[in-house]
């Protein structure tokens, strides 16, 4: 996996441990890094300012990232720019970096504004405030952990207020780097200047809806610095598809690329189990099977002719418990559970897939109602006391639940569980993957924490997540890992949805129309 792990995203801690290496442990001087990082947040303000016209203010804390701020200002008016700085906060508590920033800034002629006293603090009016054009803010960073109150939520309360263009240093003040949490009051920024790798709290939500327009400098963090915190989360984007997807050989067969079973489909759910058998062969099973109810027996062979189809009857399950649990045995992946209802013929099949599947170590992807069924089965789970319990399965399985199926799975409340989705996606028993969906889809094998940056609200509609189920599988029939399987088809879920809305609107798309995209984004050069 560290392979694939090129766009990592980092926590507070592990972005703290990195500074903290490159300072103290390579010898990079504290100083140099602020230079750097104040270089590269001016040189994006100056793409898109004009000094004539633009006046700016950098609110700054007392800490380092105030002295990002000062240092910000201070180039910007090397170069010509309109431009104040203020202080919020007691002066006494400057870190040392930033008494030396605001040294420099003195002794080139710059006047430095405080927040906290009378004198020149008088002229810091709201009204003279609304002369600004840019605002840089450089109040907290990533260290901050607790709600902001005081004059600090006042002055936050004002940015956001402003009309002024925002960026902010780092991470907008009020962000939680690592979960994304709003603690009480949050900047909400037009563009975000990040330092040396991407941020949790900038990507997740509701943190990523403040953040505007992400940056990524590179300020001279060494790169051992960040290969020995190595950064537990990482992303992918469409440069790295080329490797990311299963390679096809010139002289191979159906066989050759994997036989999905699709386990889908309650008389009522046909097209659940059409759109998850249609997308294993999209991304390129070699052989779909499918095993449908009865009733469904005539039209998924219209729609899919591709496919083999098998039935099963509530009235004649045991009779077919034998053909069942060959076929099982006999398949590369089972993907089970799209549209397949809560009976309690349902609840049997999953039962089946379940021991067979554990049993001969066979990959499976649970989905939909499968994952509503094994809510139920308490022997895969261990308790945790008052944390709820814990899901307690082996590698080859792969879980796809949104919130609320979640919530379900380890009893905790949907709101707990989307205010810490990282956590949540990562505490298991044992080592399964599991893909939790939401606005931004987490997956994880307790090791590993993949964050998919692809994908809008299009995908909010019925059948999209019957065709990520068949996604994995279609990717785990070809010979990947779960976690890699899970990954990329999150992704390339994303990229399709992402495709389809370039040109249309993201209220239009079906779930139809996610299986045409497929065939476009899986090409390398896409």
């Amino acid at each position: 996996m560290d392979g694939q792990k090129i766009n990592v995203i980092a926590d507070a801690e592990e972005a703290k441990e990195i500074d903290r290496i490159s300072i103290h442990e390579i010898g990079i001087p504290s100083m140099v890094l602020m230079e750097r990082a104040a270089m590269s947040v001016a040189a994006c303000i100056r793409e898109q300012s004009d000094p004539v016209v633009d006046r700016i203010l950098a609110v700054c804390g007392t800490g380092n990232n105030g002295g990002d701020g000062v240092a910000i200002a201070r180039i910007l008016w090397e170069a010509g720019y309109s431009v104040s700085v203020l202080i919020i906060g007691q002066m006494g508590k400057c870190s040392d970096e930033m008494k030396q920033q605001i040294t420099i800034a003195e002794r080139i002629g710059m006047s430095i504004l405080t927040a906290d006293s009378r004198e020149p603090a008088s002229v810091v009016t709201e009204e003279k405030l609304e002369k600004y054009t840019i605002v840089i803010d450089a109040i907290f960073g990533i260290g901050l952990s607790r709600e902001i109150r005081g004059n600090y939520r006042e002055w936050i309360a004002w940015m956001n207020h402003s009309a002024a263009r925002m960026v902010a240093v780092d991470i907008p003040s009020g962000i939680h780097a690592s979960t994304g949490e709003v603690l009480g009051i949050a900047v909400q920024a037009d563009q975000t200047v990040t330092f040396g790798t991407n941020k949790r709290g900038l990507v997740l939500y509701p943190g990523t809806q403040y953040a505007g327009e992400i940056v990524v400098a590179d300020i001279g963090f060494p790169k051992q610095a960040v290969a020995r915190v190595s950064p537990k989360a990482y992303t992918y984007d469409s440069r790295q598809l080329s490797v990311l997807l299963p390679k096809r050989k010139a002289r191979s067969h159906k066989g050759t690329y994997g036989t999905v079973l699709v386990i889908a489909g309650s008389p009522q759910m046909s097209g659940a189990c059409y759109f998850s058998s249609a997308a294993a062969y999209r991304v390129g099973a070699g052989l779909v099977h499918i095993l449908t109810a009865q009733e469904n027996a005539a039209i998924i062979p219209t729609k899919l002719p591709e496919a083999i189809v098998s039935t099963w009857s509530e009235e004649t399950l045991d009779a077919e418990k034998e053909m069942i649990r060959q076929k099982i045995s006999s398949a590369s992946v089972i993907v089970a559970g799209p549209g397949l209802g809560q009976s309690q013929a349902a609840q049997r099949l999953m039962e089946w897939v379940l021991e067979d599947t554990l049993q001969k170590n066979i990959p499976v992807v649970i989905d939909a109602d499968g994952i509503n069924q094994l809510a139920e089965m308490e022997h895969y789970f261990t308790e945790d006391g008052q944390n709820g319990r814990m899901i307690n399965l082996p590698a080859h399985v792969i879980l796809t639940p949104h919130l609320k199926e979640m919530s379900r799975l380890v009893r905790k409340q949907v709101s707990e569980i989307a205010s810490h989705m990282a956590d949540q996606v990562s505490e298991r028993e044992n080592g399964c993957t599991i893909v939790l969906k939401d606005a931004r889809t987490l997956v994880s094998d307790g090791a590993d924490l993949y964050i998919n940056m692809t994908g809008n609200s299009a995908l909010a509609k019925g059948g999209s997540g019957d065709v990520l189920s068949g996604m994995i599988g279609g990717l785990l029939a070809q010979g990947l890992e779960p976690m890699q399987a899970a990954t990329l088809a999150v992704f390339l879920h994303g990229m399709a949805a992402d495709s389809y809305v370039r040109d249309r609107g993201t209220a239009t798309m079906l779930a139809s129309d996610l299986l045409e995209e497929i065939s476009k984004v899986m090409r390398p050069s896409s």
